[in-house]
């Protein structure tokens, strides 16, 4: 299974879309993140499931109310 790094004191952080095929690699990582950034609170995980969703938008006419568009 893969292992994380996740920087609890950035939630925007790019690592965290990084997987690591091993341990000993997100360890490596992780040791780099905090050379790069001496105050991050960082942590390894084990990715154990993934979780995926899809979401769909529609927008339809209300009775008798026209549909004004957006544009920017």
């Amino acid at each position: 299974m893969p292992f994380i790094v996740i920087n609890t004191s950035n939630n925007f952080d790019p690592i965290h879309q990084n997987e690591y095929p091993t341990e000993q690699d997100a360890d490596a990582a992780a040791r780099k993140l905090l050379e790069e950034q001496p105050a991050a609170i960082v942590r390894t995980a084990q990715v154990i499931k993934r979780y995926s969703a899809k979401v769909t938008v529609s927008v339809e006419a209300a009775a008798g109310q026209p549909v004004q568009e957006v544009t920017e």
